[in-house]
């Protein structure tokens, strides 16, 4: 309902800050795991130059510290090659328009589609101001309740919302006023707890 409204504005996401965002995204959930890989596979490959040394090794020893040593790498390798293309990929969307409502339980995250009518589209260019959404406008929106399933990380520049460890959402706040970004804070603490962390340089 209108009336329970906490929050409605518009927003776009710049190329140079979805890269910090990713990069933010793949230090919390991929490294850590990464990490971990790592350190059994680079564990294997000890072991078995710990059995070639004491005379107990073979071929297939040989082998395995390859494979293992080759399977390190390639786990540090497959992020950034995935950064690079999911960053060639999103150069052709950098200019998309975004619609945050955030409600006391919720918020809805849309996207701004493209009308189709060529004279659709000279009006929407002529209202080209964040803040004031048209009633009319055409938004693909994802619901996202504030529960459990969710986690919030506040930055210096934006607010992250994850869902699950497989997709993020970016909430920047150069296009929210002071007051709004307060509002955001508080609320998203008072219903989150625990899963919402703020990590803004002070």
């Amino acid at each position: 309902m209108e009336e329970d409204i906490l929050i409605k504005r518009r927003y776009s996401i710049p190329y140079e800050l979805f890269g910090e965002a990713f990069r933010a995204f793949q230090k919390k959930f991929v490294y850590p795991r990464n990490m971990i890989m790592t350190l059994l596979l680079v564990l294997a490959a000890a072991a078995n130059v710990v059995n070639i040394v004491l005379g107990n090794g073979s071929t297939f020893g040989y082998v395995l510290i390859f494979v293992c040593l080759g399977l390190a790498g390639v786990n540090w390798y497959n992020p950034r090659k995935l950064r690079r293309s999911l960053m060639e990929s999103i150069k052709g969307i950098e200019n998309d328009v975004y619609v945050l409502t955030l409600y006391p339980d919720k918020m809805l995250i849309g996207t701004v589609l493209e009308p189709e009518n060529p004279e659709e589209q000279e009006v929407a260019e002529h209202e080209e101001v964040f803040g004031d959404i048209p009633q009319k406008e055409d938004i693909a929106q994802t619901e996202i309740y504030l529960n459990n399933t969710v986690k919030i990380v506040e930055k210096d520049d934006f607010f992250m919302v994850y869902i699950k460890k497989s997709m993020f959402y970016i909430i920047p706040k150069k296009d929210f006023t002071e007051e709004e970004i307060t509002l955001m804070n508080i609320h998203f603490g008072n219903q989150l707890y625990k899963n919402f962390i703020c990590e803004v340089n002070k």
